[in-house]
């Protein structure tokens, strides 16, 4: 058995919890036995911890004697180099001779142009031994020589223990006092990055008397106080989390994430939503959207174009489904969390192979 101490640097969000716990038994049975070492928990994380892990403030001597004790056969950085003990730490590892896995996007894809950060990423790569990439599509970004030791992890959350089909709606809506007949659904953190006040525009413009907006996540740019909902036919439900928020997702019709799509078209597509967003600068989590296949991409501000594609899929019944069904489908292969441990197991194989780096 073969230890692989993986670092998660500052609060571990809840979902991650699920992805770790199937990680860490997945690679079990390969010979890999990972523990997680991290700063702590997101409050409203509920789900039992079954990976042995490390609970530490991160600095630099820290981690380093973290290591030392642990003496971990590799090491998997989930570290953003903006830290400033990121390259002092990376250095150690690569000075004493361990395996170094760097987990990431490949570049900060909201400063892809930006020469210090691409080169800092650069140097990163070059002093890890192998790299996980969040997509497939972001090998490009890599330089030539970096995108030979490069695998890909598909970004994706553990949801095989939840059934969509399951969920009674009826209930799910009473209980949330949404009266609407069919429902638009925003599921995720509210930023100004996710451009939730286009897809209230959107949905004002609709007019659609019998439709209803739910939104729901942490409003942490205060986005929504600055908001006048007048309309009872929105439904803010502030900070929804887990079983919770899956089950209001599997009771609404269409799911809307205008601008910077995360993890949170995983969990709408899982649910049978088709999903409506915007020609924005994304994660790499859109790869999941295949246009006119299981939602639909607009032109960035185009508030016209998302209510009419909102509007065509509430009305169209068959179309709905069918996008709806092809979503669950898309999720179920390519954003299967199996698709992600085999990301990590193959890279980890690849380091037992004596190749040079």
């Amino acid at each position: 058995m073969k230890d692989v101490f993986l670092f998660h640097a500052d609060i571990m969000q809840h979902y991650r919890i699920g992805v770790y716990n199937y990680l860490h038994s997945f690679l079990k049975k390969e010979g890999y036995y990972l523990t997680v070492v991290t700063e702590g928990h997101q409050a409203e994380a509920k789900e039992k911890i079954e990976f042995p892990e490390i609970v530490q403030k991160f600095s630099f001597f820290k981690l380093m004697k973290i290591v030392k004790i642990g003496r971990p056969w590799a090491c998997i950085i989930f570290i953003n180099h903006g830290k400033r003990y990121f390259f002092p730490f990376l250095l150690f590892l690569r000075l004493t001779g361990h395996r170094i896995i760097t987990w990431t996007h490949g570049l900060n894809l909201q400063k892809r142009t930006n020469i210090l950060s691409r080169l800092a990423h650069h140097l990163e790569h070059d002093l890890c031994h192998r790299i996980i990439l969040y997509s497939e599509s972001l090998k490009k970004y890599l330089a030539p020589s970096h995108r030979l030791k490069a695998w890909v992890a598909n970004n994706t959350i553990n949801l095989n223990w939840f059934n969509p089909e399951m969920v009674d709606r009826n209930e799910v809506l009473k209980k949330y006092g949404i009266h609407t007949d069919k429902n638009i659904i925003y599921s995720g953190r509210i930023t100004r990055r996710k451009r939730v006040p286009d897809l209230i525009y959107a949905f004002e413009y609709m007019g659609d008397q019998n439709a209803g907006l739910i939104l729901i996540g942490p409003d942490e740019d205060n986005i929504m106080s600055q908001q006048e909902l007048k309309n009872p036919r929105i439904y803010y439900l502030g900070p929804v989390y887990g079983r919770e928020a899956l089950e209001l997702l599997s009771s609404a019709d269409v799911s809307c994430i205008p601008g910077a799509v995360g993890l949170g078209i995983v969990d709408a597509m899982y649910c049978g939503l088709p999903v409506v967003t915007e020609d924005v600068p994304h994660g790499p989590e859109i790869m999941y959207l295949k246009e006119g296949i299981n939602g639909f991409m607009v032109p960035q501000g185009d508030i016209i174009s998302m209510a009419q594609k909102l509007a065509l899929l509430l009305k169209d019944d068959e179309l709905r489904k069918k996008i709806g069904e092809s979503a669950r489908k898309e999720i179920s292969t390519n954003g299967h969390i199996d698709k992600l441990c085999d990301g990590f197991l193959n890279c980890l194989k690849s380091l037992e192979k004596n190749q040079k780096d």
